[in-house]
């Protein structure tokens, strides 16, 4: 886990490391299961923050090692994964879901 805690504002909708803004552009392009799979597997610099807690204003994330997350892809991540913010449990297998995110900044 990182010193200083990643979270998500929703009240704006930027990405901050403590009080540092890490970005305020949410990647436009559309995000789907093939796009998401070559980041995790393909990238160099990428870092992959998991929701550990969250209130109806912030969202509180923690740092993933990618070497982990790539470990946990194919059991715990692919098969579970919406773009759709509308969504129903029941579509996702053992009725759990994450949802996708992907942030862009000037050095990253």
């Amino acid at each position: 886990m990182t010193s200083s805690l990643f979270y998500i504002d929703n009240t704006d909708e930027q990405l901050y490391q403590g009080n540092l803004l890490v970005s305020e552009h949410e990647m436009v392009e559309p995000l789907n299961l093939e796009f998401i799979e070559r980041l995790v597997f393909d990238s160099e610099a990428l870092k992959c923050l998991i929701t550990r807690r969250h209130s109806s204003r912030r969202i509180q994330l923690e740092e993933q090692p990618l070497d982990q997350l790539q470990k946990m892809w194919e059991k715990t991540f692919k098969h579970h994964l919406t773009f759709d913010h509308a969504f129903t449990l029941d579509d996702f297998p053992n009725e759990y879901c994450w949802t996708t995110r992907v942030w862009q900044g000037d050095d990253c």
